[in-house]
């Protein structure tokens, strides 16, 4: 068991809202580390999706931050939450914070530096995902994508599999533009070598000694909308609806429950123009239902209107039922004109 006196490593894991933050973690916890991790999981909406997905830690080990961002709003719920979990009699070996796609990593890692936590947490890396299909356009719309990397020291540039060689290599000249400093791997669906991830020494937090937080107003900047039901959707009527989302969202998942496979989950994702929905686990003993959330520029989409347009995806009692569906189905966004 680890002594209360030595401070436990963090690693801060950020990234824009549908980067591949969640698949890069779940790659890193079911790699054979021998490591106890315990797992902060921050949504910016009411319902934290991410924290269902993550795999290969037991339930106790995975918080929930929810409904707000922990570098502003629910701070305090980070602070005490680490603090909860490092009075526990085992206390884990390492944590990991993945931080919501709207946070500002360097607010995050302040918070460590507090003096409640200075001497129990040892900053370990800031790790950026970066969606390297959508980079490009990101970073012409949205402050948060550079000051997310800025901040890092170790960027996982993913997706690599969806751009061509100069195209990959125009987004690693970016960024090393912006932070000569950092480590750059590239991966295909979130695979990164387990060891530059974690145990890599100590973050050099002086580096952002001259960096002056500033006011965060996701509130004001960002909008969510959830969406929940206990009836099941038709795969066929979610797919247009999700393929007809208005421009402004940047970022729908969720765990549903499809009529046409009505034992197993289904994950549903959209990160920009992609969108795809895979067959998970069986529901077991938890009853079938659907939870999505969509994050989108503030003011840019109408709730109700949402509301009304899954409503209207859901099957009808006379739904021809099928036993099997393709496990994964992918398909691309068709963007409104503006």
């Amino acid at each position: 068991m680890m002594s209360k006196a030595t401070p436990i490593p963090i690693t801060i894991l950020t990234g824009f809202l549908g980067a591949g933050k969640t698949t890069v973690l779940n790659r890193l916890l079911t790699a054979q580390h021998g490591l106890k991790i315990a797992v902060l999981v921050n949504d910016f909406g009411a319902i934290n999706i991410d924290a269902q997905l993550v795999v290969g830690v037991e339930a106790n080990e995975i918080v929930n931050l929810a409904n707000g961002c922990i570098c502003c709003t629910i701070r305090e719920d980070l602070l005490s939450t680490t603090l909860e979990l490092l009075e526990r009699p085992d206390r884990p070996d390492y944590i990991i914070v993945e931080a919501s796609g709207v946070s500002d990593p360097v607010s995050v890692a302040l918070t460590f530096r507090l003096p409640a936590l200075r001497s129990l947490i040892s900053l370990a890396a800031i790790v950026a995902v970066v969606d390297a299909e959508r980079i490009q356009e990101q970073r012409q719309q949205i402050v948060q994508v550079g000051d997310q990397i800025a901040a890092a020291d170790i960027i996982v540039v993913n997706k690599i599999d969806l751009i061509d060689p100069a195209q990959q290599q125009r987004v690693i000249n970016w960024i090393q533009a912006i932070v000569p400093r950092a480590r750059i791997l590239t991966a295909e669906y979130g695979v990164v070598p387990i060891d530059l991830l974690l145990g890599i020494g100590q973050y050099q937090i002086d580096l952002l000694a001259d960096r002056h937080e500033f006011a965060h107003q996701h509130d004001q900047d960002w909008q969510t909308w959830h969406y929940q039901t206990a009836n099941p959707f038709s795969m066929s009527s979610l797919q247009h609806a999700f393929q007809q989302l208005p421009n402004s969202i940047f970022r729908a998942k969720g765990i549903v429950y499809l009529a046409e496979a009505p034992e197993r989950q289904a994950i549903v994702q959209l990160a920009g123009k992609r969108a795809s929905l895979q067959l998970g686990e069986p529901w077991g003993a938890t009853p079938p239902h659907s939870k999505i959330v969509v994050i989108g520029r503030s003011q840019s989409f109408d709730s109700a209107q949402l509301t009304a347009q899954f409503d209207a995806c859901l099957a009808q009692p006379t739904h021809e039922l099928r036993e099997e569906i393709l496990t994964v189905a992918e398909w691309r966004r068709k963007y409104q004109n503006q």
